[in-house]
């Protein structure tokens, strides 16, 4: 009898603890046709609730906020800088009054060589002016017969700094570039305080 009364209680629990959706055929449920009828379980409902502004700004505790039209302007006591190109350490000669007086300016290297299709040439002055250059010609007996050229010159100007401009001149124009070089002469740039 106990035995029995295991196996029923066992049974009753398995039936309790299923699940309802067991994966078969229910024609209560679903109809004796066979197709799905639909319900409205889990349906969205829309519930409009549009959105209604309010004309009341967050203050934050100290009243509304107020534009203020006068840009910021810096305390007095802030330093302020400008950049200042110092004297050099070392005189310039090369622009001293009566440097070009005497015996003008000698040239202290000088180089060229020239042909019939091409030549080149290099020269130095003892006030630091230096040049030099390679061409060549290029398309001899036609037309478009023309000097293809490239070098550069240089010099120091009265503010101490080498200027350097390197060049190409050939079909399509003269096209420079220039470069300005620190010296033994040149001045630095510091900082120097405004007020």
């Amino acid at each position: 009898m106990l035995y029995f009364a295991c196996i029923v209680t066992v049974c009753a629990v398995a039936v309790v603890g299923s699940p309802s959706e067991d994966g078969k055929w229910h024609p209560y449920k679903f109809g004796d046709t066979g197709k799905y009828i639909p319900s409205n379980e889990g349906k969205y409902v829309h519930v409009p609730n549009p959105y209604i502004h309010v004309d009341n700004p967050y203050d934050g505790g100290y009243g509304p906020y107020t534009h203020d039209y006068e840009p910021y302007v810096g305390e007095a006591t802030v330093d302020q800088y400008r950049h200042v190109l110092t004297p050099p350490d070392e005189l310039l000669p090369f622009y001293k009054d009566g440097y070009y007086k005497n015996n003008g300016i000698k040239i202290i290297r000088q180089n060229h060589n020239y042909n019939e299709d091409k030549y080149d040439f290099d020269f130095e002055t003892e006030n630091k002016i230096r040049a030099e250059e390679k061409a060549v010609l290029k398309n001899p007996n036609t037309i478009d017969e023309g000097i293809a050229s490239k070098g550069f010159y240089e010099y120091i100007g009265p503010d101490g700094f080498m200027y350097r401009v390197e060049y190409t001149a050939d079909e399509n124009g003269f096209r420079p570039k220039v470069k300005r070089l620190e010296t033994q002469y040149s001045g630095k740039w510091v900082l120097e305080k405004v007020n």
